[in-house]
């Protein structure tokens, strides 16, 4: 889903999700950009760097994990002044608890861990994608345009006066 932001942000929101169980008890996220960094001799060429933000919403215990195991995930990111959180997001208990839900927006690279049980446990959520001054990239390139265009019709009208006023100034002469 594609939506235009107050401002010039556009953003995309993609379906998100992994399951954490007691052979694969980690997963990292850190998405990367398929759109390559401008070497050090081309320029920007408007190229829009996105913003990527993951937000966690629910958490399904699936009903193979043991009865009566907690099983609790936890998250480790950078917080404010790239200091690092490591806090538990949901504990749920195997056999009563089969969906919690999560809210949780995740600004930057994070790695989920399977801190205690065996799950499986499946987290739920969307992957948005930020592309802030798209627009504004657009409008300046369109502005350029326009710019060339006004300068070419001027530079237009100059040489149409001018040849008027030659032929004006060879008639009189004549």
């Amino acid at each position: 889903m594609a939506g235009i932001l107050a401002g010039n942000d556009v953003e995309q929101e993609y379906l998100w999700s992994c399951t954490l169980t007691g052979s694969d008890k980690e997963y990292n996220w850190a998405p990367e950009d398929p759109t390559p960094e401008p070497k050090e001799d081309e320029e920007n060429d408007g190229i829009v760097k996105p913003g990527h933000r993951l937000l966690i919403k629910s958490a399904i215990l699936m009903p193979s994990a043991k009865k009566d195991e907690v099983t609790i995930v936890q998250i480790e990111s950078e917080g404010y002044n790239k200091k690092a959180v490591i806090v538990p997001i949901c504990a749920m208990k195997g056999g009563s608890d089969y969906q919690q839900y999560v809210d949780l927006l995740v600004p930057t690279k994070a790695k989920l861990k399977l801190l205690q049980g065996e799950g499986p446990i499946s987290l739920i959520g969307s992957h948005c994608v930020d592309y802030s001054g798209f627009r504004d990239v657009e409008a300046v390139e369109s502005e350029d345009e326009d710019e060339a265009t006004d300068n070419d019709d001027e530079m237009d009208v100059a040489e149409e006066v001018k040849g008027k006023g030659d032929k004006k100034t060879q008639k009189g002469l004549d």
